[in-house]
């Protein structure tokens, strides 16, 4: 194996895709002293008014990156309640009492969270040679060889490796694994809208429903959903409506299709008065609308200089799985590594990342069943949030991952 002995020529990393994925990779890179230039297809002038929960799995991610999410905002989960559709409450389970997570799970507006990779990404202040984040940029072809990525408006960028993070619609995987594998409809939608708190406790008759700080609360119908959980210091309250597809207009790949309060309400009308009245409170301008997708398992993550992360690889899991894919390609390329290392580095990120991926992928897609009463007793949730953000096995990897670079980094003779 090829050994490159000048430990100060970094590696030229391109990546397609400037959502979270790309940007964890990308500050992390930056951090290990590689030039990094970052392809997006919008303007990426505002990231989607959502908020998304951070296990710690993802949160120990982010504090060895420098970015710290009670900085943004974000709050720990203190507590679980379960509704049924008309209110009434079922189970209230506390959180703090289990000692399963090195770090907080916590939930944080995703703005902010965009906001701050993207600044730890491009500063000047920091120590790196600062990401160049090129917008309206379309990753329309990649030479997996050369490491060539081809734009739409048909200009070329050559580096020394490529990463493909640019979401559920990837052209980068159509190269990797060919256009067979592509994202289906799960059957599900979602609602997705913001309501302040404050207005919520305003109201006697709903104003329970966010009584309690860090508490992440659902109401089950008999094949609809809604959970609701709060962000930005307990302010803010994000809702996610669930629903079978055929009852909304959400069509296609697109995450911000419009969506109309009454269509909501239309939805979720076999619900209780004050579960009604509370989505009477959406804001309209935050409401969107989109289909939930899934993805069969891709046969490889990689081929030759060009790597799958985040929903490019497996669409429909927590966004904290594609931290670990952004984790995983920093540790492997350390400043230092020889490009002609590379595809031997990618081989090892897919048989670090692909079991534990697609194992929570399949949680995932159980978790978002329709339960029956029966099912929904014998659920233990406890195991399924363990299981999901579970550090121990992230660690096991990280450690198996670290034997293999130093055999990697070893002599050759």
């Amino acid at each position: 194996m090829a050994q490159n002995m000048n430990t100060d020529i970094p590696l030229k990393v391109l990546i397609a895709g400037g959502g979270i994925s790309g940007l964890t990779a990308a500050v992390g890179l930056r951090q290990q002293g590689h030039d990094v230039t970052i392809f997006e297809r919008t303007e990426l002038a505002k990231e989607f008014g959502a908020a998304i929960h951070i296990g710690s799995n993802g949160h120990g991610i982010l504090k060895q990156l420098g970015i710290f999410p009670e900085e943004l905002g974000a709050n720990q989960f203190e507590r679980l309640a379960e509704y049924d559709a008309q209110g009434e409450l079922k189970l209230v389970s506390d959180l703090l009492s289990l000692d399963i997570w090195p770090n907080k799970w916590v939930g944080c507006h995703r703005v902010a969270l965009h906001e701050k990779l993207k600044e730890k990404a491009t500063t000047p202040d920091e120590p790196g040679i600062p990401v160049a984040v090129k917008t309206s940029s379309v990753v329309v072809d990649v030479d997996p060889e050369s490491a060539t990525v081809v734009l739409e408006d048909g200009s070329k960028y050559t580096g020394d490796i490529v990463l493909g993070a640019d979401g559920v619609s990837s052209n980068t995987r159509k190269i990797v694994v060919g256009p067979g594998i592509k994202p289906h409809s799960s059957g599900k939608s979602m609602f997705r809208f913001m309501i302040s708190r404050d207005v919520i406790q305003k109201n006697p008759r709903i104003a329970h429903f966010a009584q309690y700080n860090g508490c992440m609360s659902s109401w089950h119908g008999e094949n609809c959903r809604l959970v609701m959980y709060p962000c930005v210091n307990n302010t803010l309250m994000n809702f996610g409506a669930i629903h079978p597809s055929y009852m909304s207009p959400a069509k296609g790949e697109d995450w911000d299709q419009e969506a109309t309060k009454e269509k909501l309400l239309e939805v979720f009308g076999a619900f209780g008065p004050q579960v009604k009245e509370m989505l009477e409170l959406a804001d309209s301008t935050t409401l969107k609308v989109w289909s939930l997708l899934d993805m069969d398992r891709i046969p490889h993550w990689y081929k030759g200089r060009v790597a799958l992360m985040g929903d490019a690889a497996h669409p429909f899991m927590p966004s904290c799985v594609a931290m670990e894919d952004a984790a995983s390609i920093v540790a492997l390329l350390p400043r230092g590594t020889s490009k002609d290392d590379i595809p031997d580095r990618l081989a090892l990120y897919q048989s670090i990342r692909d079991e534990r991926a697609h194992r929570i992928q399949a949680a995932t897609r159980k978790s978002g069943q329709d339960l029956s009463e029966e099912e929904k007793r014998q659920f233990d949730w406890r195991k399924s949030f363990q299981y999901n953000f579970d550090h121990d096995e992230l660690q096991n990897s990280t450690k198996v991952l670290q034997e293999h670079l130093r055999h990697l980094n070893s002599p050759k003779i």
